[in-house]
């Protein structure tokens, strides 16, 4: 859906802002102020920054569903109405999720819990260190929830404080494990009707006065899209829900340094308080016991609102598995990694993508009518995929159980034998030796280690332990059993090919009987030229080799056997690759990071927020010291420096502590130098060349162009070197170029001209030069989306202005882009803003005058000499006028004020009164 259609922005290009803004304001003359966080408006830079902050607003998405068929299986055995209890059930299992995770965040905020570390090596907790690492591979465990038990039983004692004595009987608890005083204030929840511009920094990535239009146009009509989370209205759609809640931080480092232990402890005590508390039941009675039957953490979900996170990133699976999710979160039925048969790997994805768009409503939330649809998308998709990994997983499970209790895997290589080693195999035994040899070689070759060491880690990891409990054999037992099978069968396919087997006379091979997993791989069309699939039926020879208990065979021969063991293994990997993402394998809800791509790249250092910014400083050094070096003299030369960014070429992958961690292997970023030589003054005509020995780049003569001929002759030629079956590493290019011109410019002309004049110097030619130097760095740093950018829009003040104005008057834009309120002037803006915050009135008009009288504003500019300055407020706590000297520059840099400004009653009904 066209967002101009939905809110104001093609109604700004219809007709005149004033106009249209006028008549909008004639409709709501008045207005409820609107609780929400102020909106952060970032572009792709800063977004990647603020992936290391903690989150201060969350969306809280719900899936109503099991719920709605708990209870409308029980509406049906008690003989009552099934469809309304089930609506009522989807309502209060939303109202008591909402309800619970308040309270929790209350506690934790009021020091009645202590938070619970997310960093077990710099833990002092060493009771919670034990716990954990006893329950670290089981998603319930009774030792965890005991811990906690005792912990919430203080909770709930209103004598116990962070600083009792009786947390010391538990752990060795102290202040330090608690939420400073202070940090927090209001915490707010929000029921998403409609995702609207009151998410407007989902998308956008700056701020122009349509923009704050369309947000002050929100906050009016909020009822549209935002009510409480405790709002019981039946219209409201409980079964697919998005919740917004928001934390008012009031003390930004004590939330950089705690913020990340809040949500997980958060995220600890909501899982157990579910199951073990009775809070539940306060929002409903009728349902709260059957409730805790319910698997929350699978119904849920906390999604980041913005570019923060609500668990610190890390370049590891876990991290990128759970972020894989944005893909499934998009718009659409587009199919996704997550369903293809071959192993998917997702760090090597990020390489592939790179950088890539940010908050310009990528997800498509704007293109449904309601949150809820948007939501159910999202579900639909999860719910999907989910199912598919569980399947696979089970599939995979079951087979290899089945096999490694019935067969050994040098019995299962003795069946193959005599098929491998008939010295006059039919058409179907070549095919069916084929296709063994390939797949076996693909997964299990540690030569050419295509997937070996992948399939090698899977038992080391944590996520598969946890999803391998109803298994009776474990991961690593699986992988044992997989490599002694490899182990027998590569030598006989290592002797068939020397036999050339495959290349008998009217022979081709018949790849139809591929798995799907290596169709993938081989690019082999998994459909014939009609578009319907192709299939195969695996060769019997003689009666199949293991069956069910019922007659249907388990695998009909050695060779069908051994590939299926194959297949179990790849999907084993397939699915350990998204285990975090899908699988039920922690007691904690998911935590992904939906609305920032850069929330990965940045961490596994693929985007560095900063290079253009630091690419501007080097290329202005490097510009001055060639100006000071060759601008005031005559010699026609001149030096172009430039910069590369580091690059990923690939990731090491390294098994710690249960988790996959990737080190990325980095092509230093290099300097790329060009020498250029102006010789218009040698031979009377404006022409230059550019020698670049290490760049291919083609190289901006003049600063002033006119009519221009130019060639340029640049190449980039690059190599791969392999030091090892799973280590190939591209080689850093060798790269030049080679250009020259001629063209009517300035530079030149002025070069000429200073060396016929009798100067020793040549001042034209140093001044362009220098000019060029600063144009360059000037304009990089103009630069929108790799230059760190970020605004603060208080949305109370953006509609407050709105309604004052009629419209978003151009110069409230940077005003409002800083989160203050529109006044004249920046300087105004500021001083109320200090005033308010100061002493908890609101500012209804503020005048500043300048240290030698004059007005600030209204036809007199300020007194420029002097950064001193007065305001005089009108405000709502008392009647008349107050002055506040404070200080400010004329372009509203440099504002300061203390604790000990003195704020005075300038007129009879303010004096005396305290501020």
């Amino acid at each position: 859906m066209n967002r101009a259609s939905v809110f104001t922005r093609g109604l700004v290009v219809a007709c005149t802002v004033v106009l249209c803004a006028s008549a909008m304001a004639a409709g709501t003359a008045q207005y409820s102020s609107i609780d929400l966080n102020n909106l952060r408006v970032t572009n792709r830079a800063q977004c990647a920054i603020d992936s290391e902050t903690p989150a201060d607003s969350a969306f809280l998405i719900l899936d109503g569903f099991n719920s709605g068929k708990m209870t409308y299986m029980l509406a049906s055995s008690l003989g009552m109405d099934p469809v309304a209890m089930s609506a009522d059930g989807m309502k209060e299992f939303r109202l008591a999720v909402s309800h619970l995770t308040l309270k929790i965040m209350q506690k934790l905020e009021n020091g009645n819990l202590p938070l619970l570390p997310m960093n077990l090596k710099t833990n002092p907790l060493k009771n919670y260190q034990n716990v954990v690492r006893l329950c670290d591979k089981k998603p319930y465990c009774a030792d965890l929830n005991g811990y906690l038990s005792g912990i919430w039983s203080l909770s709930e004692n209103e004598k116990i404080i962070s600083k009792s004595p009786e947390w010391k009987k538990l752990d060795t608890f102290s202040s330090a494990n608690f939420l400073p005083a202070k940090t927090l204030g209001r915490i707010g929840c929000y029921y998403l009707k409609r995702f609207s511009p009151l998410q407007g920094h989902l998308q956008n990535t700056g701020l122009d006065q349509a923009v704050l239009q369309e947000m002050a146009v929100a906050v009016m009509e909020q009822e549209k899209y935002i009510t409480t989370c405790y709002d019981q209205d039946p219209e409201l759609d409980s079964r697919n829900a998005a919740m917004q809640i928001d934390l008012k931080v009031l003390n930004q480092d004590q939330w950089k340094a705690f913020g990340y232990d809040y949500w997980n402890s958060v995220k600890i005590y909501l899982s157990w308080a579910w199951r073990n508390s009775g809070i539940p039941s306060e929002m409903s009675q009728r349902f709260g016991i059957v409730f805790k039957s319910i698997a929350l953490e699978e119904s849920m979900m906390f999604i980041p609102n913005g570019c923060k996170s609500i668990t610190k990133p890390a370049c590891d699976n876990e991290h990128i598995s759970l972020n894989s999710l944005r893909e499934i979160a998009k718009a659409g039925d587009k199919p996704t990694e997550h369903s293809n048969d071959s192993p998917q790997k997702p760090e090597q994805g990020l390489i592939e993508h790179g950088a890539r768009a940010v908050n310009d409503d990528f997800l498509g939330t704007q293109a449904y009518d309601s949150a809820s649809e948007w939501v159910a998308n999202f579900r639909k998709h999860f719910v999907q995929n989910r199912g598919l990994m569980k399947t696979r997983l089970a599939t995979a499970v079951q087979f290899m159980n089945i096999l490694m209790e019935s067969l050994t895997a040098e019995e299962v290589v003795e069946y193959v034998k005599p098929l491998a080693l008939n010295p006059n195999p039919s058409s179907i035994q070549r095919d069916e030796l084929y296709y063994l040899c390939t797949e076996i070689r693909l997964a299990g070759d540690k030569r050419i280690d295509f997937m070996k060491t992948d399939i090698d880690n899977l038992s080391r990891l944590n996520s598969m332990e946890k999803a391998f409990e109803s298994s009776r054999h474990s991961m690593t037992e699986f992988v044992t059993y997989f490599d002694k099978l490899a182990v027998g069968i590569l030598p006989l396919c290592d002797q068939l090919e020397k036999t050339n087997i495959w290349n008998a006379a009217n022979y081709t091979v018949n790849k139809a009987g591929f798995y799907d997993w290596s169709k993938e791989i081989l690019n082999i069309k998994a459909v014939d030229d009609e578009g319907k699939p192709l299939t195969y039926t695996p060769a019997v020879y003689g009666s199949p080799l293991l069956t069910w208990s019922s007659g249907d065979p388990v695998c009909v021969s050695g060779i069908d056997c051994s590939r299926i063991a194959v297949k179990s293994l790849v999907d084993l990997y397939s699915v350990a690759v998204y285990a975090d993402a899908f699988l039920p394998i922690s007691s904690n809800a998911a935590s992904p990071d939906v609305f920032n791509p850069y929330s990965e790249l940045k961490a596994c250092k693929i985007y560095d927020p900063w290079f253009a910014t630091k690419r501007a400083n080097k290329r202005l050094a490097s510009d001055l010291a060639s100006t000071f070096a060759f601008g005031w003299n005559f010699l026609p030369i001149y030096m172009d420096n430039d910069f590369t960014p580091d690059t990923v070429t690939s990731f090491k992958k390294l098994v710690d502590g249960g988790k996959l961690q990737f080190d990325p292997q980095i092509d230093k970023g290099k300097m790329q130098m060009a020498v250029v030589a102006d010789l218009g003054p040698l031979v009377g005509a404006p022409c230059a060349i550019s020698i670049a020995p290490n760049s291919a780049k083609k190289f901006d003569f003049y600063a002033f162009k006119g009519i221009s001929v130019n060639y340029c002759n640049a190449k980039n030629d690059g190599e791969v070197h392999a030091t090892g079956p799973n280590d190939v590493t591209p080689q850093t290019p060798k790269t030049y170029s080679y250009c020259g011109g001629c063209s009517m410019n300035f530079v030149g002309i002025a070069t000429a001209a200073s060396s016929s004049a009798a100067f020793g110097l040549n001042p034209i030619k140093f001044g362009i030069y220098l000019f060029r130097s600063i144009h360059r760095f000037i304009t990089a740093k103009k630069d929108q989306v790799n230059i760190p950018r970020s605004y603060d829009v208080n949305l109370n003040y953006v509609a407050d202005a709105y309604q004052r104005y009629g419209e978003i008057p151009k110069s409230c834009v940077d005003m409002l882009g800083q989160g203050l309120r529109c006044f004249d002037d920046m300087c105004g803006a500021k001083a109320a803003d200090y005033f308010e915050k100061r002493t908890g009135g609101k500012v209804t008009k503020i005048h500043v005058i300048g240290s030698n009288g004059s007005p600030a504003h209204g036809g007199d500019p300020f007194d420029d000499n002097s950064v001193s300055k007065t305001a005089w407020i009108t405000s709502n706590l008392c009647s008349g006028q107050i002055t506040m000297p404070f200080q400010c520059r004329s372009n509203g840099s440099g504002f300061y004020a203390t604790d000990r400004t003195p704020i005075r009653g300038a007129t009879e009904k303010c004096r005396g009164k305290k501020f």
